[in-house]
């Protein structure tokens, strides 16, 4: 597997998907996995009325 922590970036991703989230009534929230890693949870308002 390869590993994703060594590539350059300009740290922008998470900020540009958490104001897209809060943009449309969500939330993205952050978490450490046991063993290393994050955890990323993206929650958004379902339809209504489907």
């Amino acid at each position: 597997m390869p590993s994703y922590s060594k590539r350059a970036g300009t740290g922008l991703g998470l900020a540009l998907a958490r104001e897209i989230a809060e943009a449309r009534g969500g939330r993205i929230t952050l978490a450490n996995r046991e063993g290393g890693g994050l955890r990323v949870s993206i929650q958004l308002p379902g339809a209504r009325g489907v």
